[in-house]
């Protein structure tokens, strides 16, 4: 349409003179004529702003996940900001779909998607990213290294419009399985995914990509999954940070109306 506009706009502004000859009036006559015979434009359906619209919030806040009494936090994991992504009233219009395949070269959930294509493909309501700081593993009082890499929790919160459901789970896990060579647990109505994956977030070193532990949490009303960075995390702090990643999204859900799914452990 704009193409169009811009055609007959150029046509107006770029108008031949009349012939020699001929009077300006007589021109003016057979270009009406001319645009009597022109077929009638087509009538536009008028387009919806707020059609496949997305928000996008960015902000220094805390996210979902809350690490205060799990582990720790290692001082010199940098703050990161929290990017919420909430789609339109008029979205569920702009479904989309997920790709039959992961594709492990993309940035996890391997779908590559944008984040506005994945919320309206998934059927989300939100998405949420951020970073926390991982456990401090050095002794009490240990001087500071200018070279060390940090531990970081990097993650992602995805939850459904109230009453819906989220499609990702399925596309998730498929991809973690081709892609992060994750292991998986179940207990009731809630999965739980551990594996390995391409550290996106480590800084360049030159030599081989840096690896992480990939977590991921999915259930009928969300998914989270995060990226447990730095030096390689105890198991003990690995087992922190699914609980911390099954509160995180317990409580996003209830944040977007979504209501909790009972709270089991996972042997």
């Amino acid at each position: 349409m704009l193409g169009l506009v811009g055609v007959l706009a150029a046509a107006g502004c770029t108008a031949a003179a009349p012939p020699a000859g001929r009077s300006s009036s007589a021109s003016a006559v057979d270009t009406a004529a001319a645009v009597r015979r022109l077929p009638a434009a087509p009538q536009m359906t008028p387009v919806d702003p707020l059609k496949c619209s997305t928000t996008t919030v960015r902000g220094p806040w805390s996210g979902p996940v809350k690490v205060e009494g799990r582990w720790r936090p290692d001082p010199d994991a940098l703050p990161d900001e929290t990017v919420t992504v909430m789609r339109g009233p008029d979205a569920d219009s702009c479904a989309g779909d997920l790709p039959p395949q992961p594709y492990c070269s993309q940035a996890i959930p391997w779908t590559g998607l944008s984040v506005d294509a994945l919320l309206h493909a998934s059927g989300a309501q939100r998405w949420v990213s951020s970073a926390v700081p991982g456990p401090d593993g050095r002794r009490s009082g240990a001087p500071r290294d200018p070279y060390r890499v940090p531990r970081t929790m990097t993650y992602t919160v995805m939850t459904p419009r109230p009453g819906g459901r989220l499609t990702i789970g399925p596309a998730l896990a498929a991809g973690a399985a081709a892609c992060a060579n994750t292991t998986e647990s179940s207990a009731g109505s809630t999965t739980v995914l551990r594996g390995t994956s391409v550290d996106r977030w480590a800084p360049a070193t030159g030599g081989p990509p840096s690896t992480a532990t990939f977590l991921a949490v999915i259930r009928p009303d969300g998914a989270a999954w995060a990226l447990l960075g730095g030096p390689v995390w105890q198991a003990r702090d690995i087992e922190s940070a699914t609980v911390a990643l099954k509160a995180a999204l317990a409580r996003s859900g209830s944040e977007s109306g979504v209501p909790r799914a009972p709270s089991l452990p996972v042997h």
